[in-house]
């Protein structure tokens, strides 16, 4: 059995992935999606994908997270059971999670639907920050710019 990795923990990701009750929703340059995966895999976490390139409305976001998460088959694929996966992963348990949404550019196309789409998310959030698990939410983008934390309240990203 090989042993893992030691973390450099001089390495901002490395550092949020370990912290148990950090919980939010963040920034990341796509440049930075390989070590923040390498992390999360270290420490045992979930770490999930989401493309949403072609989720232009809350329809298209919740077929996006079904989609690229697997949601059991009782999803019933609308907010409140987005929400519902998002703060109960008893189907797929683990130490913490963290998913990565890319794709991102489409969701200035309908401010409403992300805003409601987002206060979901942010909703999750507080449900596992509440629990004192790992729970991070990354926007992904093309910006170079270094990983910031962002206010996990409903329309912000």
């Amino acid at each position: 059995m090989t042993q893992p990795k030691p973390r450099n923990p001089t390495d901002p990701l490395a550092e949020r992935a370990a912290e148990p009750g950090n919980a939010g929703i963040f920034r990341l340059a796509r440049s930075d999606l390989p070590a923040l995966k390498q992390a999360a895999d270290e420490l045992g976490q979930a770490f999930f994908s989401v493309d949403l390139r072609r989720a232009g409305n809350v329809p298209g976001f919740i077929a996006a997270f079904n989609r690229d998460l697997d949601f059991p088959a009782w999803f019933g694929g609308n907010l409140d059971a987005l929400h519902d996966c998002l703060s109960d992963f008893s189907w797929h348990p683990a130490p913490g999670y963290v998913i990565a949404l890319t794709g991102c550019e489409t969701l200035s196309a309908n401010p409403t639907s992300f805003a409601a789409f987002n206060a979901v998310l942010a909703s999750a959030v507080d449900a596992w920050r509440a629990r004192n698990i790992p729970f991070r939410i990354f926007y992904v983008q093309d910006d170079p710019a270094p990983v910031t934390r962002q206010d996990a309240s409903p329309g912000t990203t």
